[in-house]
């Protein structure tokens, strides 16, 4: 069956749709819905393509925020370097599944004392400083007693990139220090080198780019002003902490990146990096969504049909409450429906409807015409490129209804079943 925009090889037998020897219709009988579903396979898929496209020339980071699963976590040991987190919960998280704290950056704007003070004790690889009042809180804390601070210093760039769906620098922002104030932030460090272990810089301008020469653009940025801190500061960039922000084609109309072309833009930029300073940092990328998005689906059932004034309606068992990004709600600017497959009967003539959640909201919308093989009551309805900001970024306790079950595909047929 066509696949869309959706990484996963979804197949159909007996007229039911299945992912290698498991069909949904059995998971749904076995585990009830609503459910999550994670293929192990996709995700490494994910991960080997951009082991190919960029070689040894970066580290790879998984962004925890994505899909803080612990069972997937676990299972992402070896196909990445390092973890990105943004809390001690998620620092947590990364040590219960077997991380070393030196592989993790920190990063965050809203950093306790607390959670800075854990970081240090721990040994977390890199803690990405974001403003002159981080700096003072780790400086009081390791003269307090706690290890040396091992920092980079993410900055808010002055250049803005247009082509990030979700803009995080090159504008007041709360993350980072801005660009223009860097000088006293690097002064600061200098006058306090025995609290800091200064290793460079962490960029992240925005996310979901869709644009290759933007990417390569926003790199080119990121370089020039690690270069500005290794030879006008005398403070040399050992690691350069690049961000991420490769974006998803969640959408038919959307295409993909072409991440051997963005690799070919990235080289040029870190040979000229090397060459202009006579330095060779470590590279490091954090991705979360690109690696795991497309590795999830979220599968409901139809428990209600109505026609309302020409409108035909399909309500599911789960919604909003579960998946929030599919309904729109989580920081899209123009809602724009999910890729959407009726798992139950695949073959049937294509309908135009509405699907809606159990919520007694009119924000439970889960597509808006909506083309799918027609639904009738007790159907499976699946949500395609669910694996990230699903479960964990969704109010899943309002109105009680219950969360769904979460399952870890990591063969043909092994599953690992499990809520957080």
């Amino acid at each position: 069956m066509g696949n869309g925009k959706n990484g996963m090889n979804l197949t159909e037998r007996n007229g039911k749709i299945c992912l290698r020897d498991i069909c949904f219709e059995d998971l749904a009988e076995r585990y009830g819905t609503p459910f999550y579903l994670y293929d192990l396979e996709t995700v490494k898929g994910k991960c080997a393509a951009i082991r190919k496209a960029f070689g040894d020339s970066l580290e790879l980071l998984y962004a925890v925020k994505a899909n803080p699963n612990r069972e997937l976590l676990m299972a992402m040991r070896g196909e990445v370097e390092g973890l990105d987190i943004a809390s001690a919960g998620e620092l947590d998280r990364a040590l219960e599944a077997g991380y070393n704290a030196g592989c993790i950056s920190f990063a965050g704007p809203g950093k306790t004392r607390e959670e800075l003070r854990r970081s240090l004790e721990a040994g977390v690889g890199c803690i990405s400083v974001e403003s002159l009042r981080e700096l003072h809180d780790l400086r009081d804390l390791v003269r307090a007693g706690a290890p040396r601070a091992s920092i980079l210093v993410r900055v808010n760039p002055q250049l803005l990139i247009k082509d990030f769906a979700v803009k995080m620098g090159g504008k007041a922002s709360q993350f980072g220090i801005d660009e223009e104030e860097l000088p006293s932030a690097l002064d600061f460090i200098k006058a306090n080198a025995d609290a800091f272990d200064f290793k460079g810089i962490h960029i992240y301008a925005g996310t979901q780019c869709l644009n290759e020469e933007s990417l390569a653009q926003n790199l080119a940025n990121t370089l020039a002003i690690a270069a500005r801190v290794t030879t006008d500061y005398g403070m040399e960039c050992r690691v350069i902490n690049i961000g991420g922000g490769l974006g998803v084609s969640y959408y038919e109309e959307h295409p993909g990146l072409d991440l051997e072309k963005l690799s070919t833009l990235f080289r040029a930029e870190f040979d000229r990096y090397r060459e202009s300073t006579g330095t060779k940092p470590r590279i490091l990328m954090e991705l979360g969504r690109f690696l795991v998005a497309e590795a999830g689906i979220y599968v409901t059932r139809v428990v209600s049909e109505k026609l309302s004034r020409g409108e035909q309606f399909y309500v599911l068992d789960g919604g909003m409450n579960h998946h929030l990004s599919a309904s729109g709600n989580l920081g899209m600017t123009i809602r724009k429906n999910y890729l959407v497959r009726n798992f139950s009967r695949p073959g049937a003539e294509r309908q135009t409807c509405t699907l809606v959640g159990p919520l007694c909201t009119p924000l439970d919308l889960m597509g808006k015409a909506v083309s799918v093989a027609a639904p009738e009551v007790g159907d499976l309805i699946g949500f395609l490129n669910s694996g990230s900001y699903g479960y964990s970024a969704s109010p899943l306790f309002f109105l009680g209804h219950g969360e769904p079950c979460e399952l870890l595909l990591t063969g043909d047929s092994d599953l690992k079943p499990g809520n957080r």
